[in-house]
C-alpha cells in the first residue's frame, strides 16, 4: 500500500550508475564519458565530461536514465505504489533517500564491470579502470553499507545486467539480491510487489521479449532526452544483447508523450532510441517508409524541439530506401537547430559477410551475404548524398576470423575513409565466455594497421562532428573549445599507445619465428 511518509521517504529508490546520471547535452558526450578510464582525472570527469545531474529539494533527479524512468512508470502503473513511493535519484543524492522505510533499491548500468565491447577496446589501449566500473562499484559499496543498516533488497538490471549474471562473486561482494535481465514491464512489477510484501524472490530473473504491450509513458525527463522508438532487433547477432529479441515498435501516442515530457522539462535536444531507426513501423526486415515519415511528421509538430540525433541504423535497411525517401527523412529530422553532421551508427563488423552470418547475424537480409562489402560501400554513398553522416563499426577477432578477413576489412576501411565517414574498431567480447574475448595479445600487424587507419581517419573527422553536434545541442562555445583542446592531447596519447603495441607485436612475431 502507498505510504504516508514525508516526501523523502520512498519505498522504492531507482538509481543509475554515475555515467548514466549526468547532464550531457548530446549523445557523443555520453559516449565519450563512458569510454574514459581513471587515466583521465576524476575532477575533469565529474565537472567537464560528465557533470552531475541536478536533483530537486527532495532528492529526485530532474532527468534520469530512460531505463529507470521506464521501471518507474511500470511500477506506478501495475502496483499500488504512488508517486511518492517510487523515485529516480542520482548516486550523489542516494544517501539522503535511504532509511528504514526503504524496501528496494533498483540499480541500472550499461557496463557495470567494464566488459562491454566498446569499452574493453578502450581499456586495451589505456591504463587504469573504466569509470563505468569504478563509479558503479563505489555506488554499490554505498548501497551495501546502507542495506546492512536498513535491510532492503537490491535489484540490479539495465543493459549491462548480463555482466553481473556471469559474475557470482561480484553479486555477493556488492550485496545484490536479484539480477534482472531484460525489459521490466512483464515480470518486474510482480517482483516489486513481492519485495514490498516481504515474500521470497528469485535471485536471477530473465524476462524474454520486449514487453512492448506494457510500456507506459515516462513521468519525468530522461537523460539526454532519449525517446524510445522501438525495442529489440531480432537480427540474431551473437555479439549483441538485442540480437535474439524481436523488434517491436512503440505507438505514436507513447513516443509523443515522452517527447513532450522531455521538451517540457527543457530538453531542446533529444535522441531517438532504437536498434534500427530506419526500421520503425516495419513488421519484418522490410522497411516501412510511410510509418517512419508519419511518426517524424507528428514529432515535428511538438513545439520547442531544436535538434534530434539518431543513434543506430542498419545497412540493409538503408539500402531499401530510395534516395528521395532518405532526403525526406533527413528533412523531417531538421528542427530549429540545423546540423551538418547528422550521424547514424551502423555495424559493418567485417568485410566478409559470410563470417558475419556465421556469428548468428541476419543483418544482411534480404540481401546475399556474399554482397556484403558492396552493400557497405553503397550504403555509405547513399547516406552521404542524402545528407546523413555515416559512422561505421568493425569488430576485430570475430570467431572464425582469418588473416584474409582482416586484410579484406582493411581494404574496405581504406575505401570508406575516402567517402567522408567515421569508423570505430571494436574488440570482440562474448557475453557468455570471457576467455574467448579478443585482446591486444592476439593482435597481428594487420589488426593494428586496421585499427590505426580507422583512428587516424577519426582524428581528422570527429572533432568537426563533435563541434557541430554540441553547437546544435546548445553547448557553450567555451566548453566546446576546451574539449577540442583536450581531444588534441588524447590524439597524441593514442598515437603513443599505437607505437608501443606495434613494438609488442613485432617482439611476439620475432619470438614466434625463432
Amino acid at each position: 500500500m502507498p505510504n504516508n511518509s514525508p516526501n523523502r521517504q520512498p519505498a522504492v529508490v531507482l538509481v543509475a550508475d554515475r555515467t548514466l546520471s549526468a547532464r550531457y547535452k548530446v549523445l557523443f558526450e555520453g559516449i565519450f564519458a563512458t569510454m574514459q578510464t581513471s587515466k583521465a582525472p576524476q575532477i575533469a570527469m565529474r565537472h567537464l565530461l560528465s557533470p552531475k545531474m541536478h536533483v530537486d529539494s527532495n532528492g529526485r533527479a530532474l532527468a534520469a536514465a530512460l531505463g529507470i524512468r521506464r521501471v518507474q512508470s511500470s511500477i506506478l502503473d501495475q502496483t499500488q505504489l504512488g508517486p511518492d513511493d517510487v523515485v529516480c535519484t542520482t548516486p550523489e543524492a542516494l544517501g539522503g533517500l535511504l532509511g528504514p522505510w526503504t524496501k528496494m533499491v533498483g540499480v541500472s548500468s550499461s557496463d557495470p564491470l567494464g566488459q562491454g565491447m566498446s569499452n574493453t577496446t578502450t581499456t586495451a589501449f589505456w591504463s587504469g579502470e573504466l569509470y563505468t566500473a569504478r563509479w558503479t562499484r563505489q555506488m554499490m559499496e554505498q548501497i551495501k553499507a546502507a542495506k546492512s543498516k536498513f535491510d532492503f533488497k537490491v535489484v540490479a538490471g539495465g543493459a549491462g545486467a548480463w555482466q553481473w549474471a556471469r559474475s557470482p562473486e561480484v553479486i555477493e561482494s556488492q550485496g545484490i539480491d536479484v539480477v534482472f535481465e531484460g525489459y521490466f514491464e512483464q515480470l518486474g512489477p510482480k517482483l516489486v510487489t513481492d519485495i514490498i510484501e516481504d515474500r521470497s524472490v528469485e535471485s536471477h530473473i530473465v524476462a524474454a521479449g520486449t514487453s512492448a504491450e506494457g510500456i507506459r509513458p515516462i513521468t519525468g525527463a530522461s537523460m539526454l532526452g532519449i525517446i524510445e522508438l522501438s525495442r529489440g532487433c531480432g537480427n540474431g547477432c551473437g555479439f549483441c544483447t538485442m540480437g535474439k529479441v524481436k523488434m517491436d515498435h512503440l505507438p505514436h501516442d507513447t513516443i509523443l508523450a515522452d517527447l513532450q515530457t522531455n521538451v517540457s522539462a527543457g530538453f531542446t535536444s533529444v535522441v531517438s532510441g532504437s536498434e534500427d531507426f530506419f526500421r520503425y513501423g516495419a513488421a519484418s526486415g522490410k522497411v516501412n517508409f510511410e510509418a517512419l515519415r508519419s511518426l517524424l511528421e507528428d514529432m515535428k509538430r511538438v513545439d520547442g524541439l531544436g535538434f534530434m540525433q539518431v543513434d543506430h541504423g542498419n545497412i540493409s535497411s538503408v539500402l531499401q530506401y530510395e534516395d528521395d525517401q532518405l532526403r525526406e527523412i533527413r528533412r523531417l529530422l531538421t528542427w530549429s537547430q540545423k546540423s551538418d553532421f547528422l550521424w547514424v551508427n551502423m555495424g559493418v563488423e567485417s568485410a566478409n559477410g559470410h563470417l558475419v552470418a556465421a556469428n548468428g547475424s541476419g543483418k544482411m537480409a534480404p540481401f546475399d551475404p556474399a554482397d556484403w562489402g558492396d552493400m557497405v560501400r553503397q550504403a555509405a554513398d547513399k547516406m552521404v548524398r542524402t545528407g546523413f553522416y555515416p559512422i561505421f563499426s568493425v569488430i576485430l577477432g570475430l570467431p572464425g576470423e582469418t588473416p584474409n578477413d582482416v586484410s579484406a576489412t582493411l581494404k574496405l576501411v581504406k575505401e570508406l575513409v575516402a567517402k567522408n565517414v567515421v569508423i570505430f574498431p571494436i574488440f570482440y567480447e562474448p557475453q557468455t565466455a570471457p576467455a574467448d574475448a579478443f585482446s591486444v595479445s592476439a593482435m597481428t600487424a594487420d589488426h593494428l594497421e586496421l585499427y590505426t587507419v580507422c583512428y587516424e581517419n577519426n582524428f581528422k573527422r570527429v572533432p568537426d562532428l563533435f563541434w557541430d553536434n554540441q553547437r546544435a545541442g546548445g553547448v557553450s562555445w567555451f566548453k566546446r573549445a576546451l574539449l577540442q583542446m583536450l581531444g588534441k592531447t588524447e590524439v597524441s596519447a593514442w598515437r603513443k599507445n599505437f607505437r608501443q603495441i606495434a613494438k609488442q607485436i613485432a617482439a611476439r612475431e620475432r619470438e614466434a619465428g625463432k
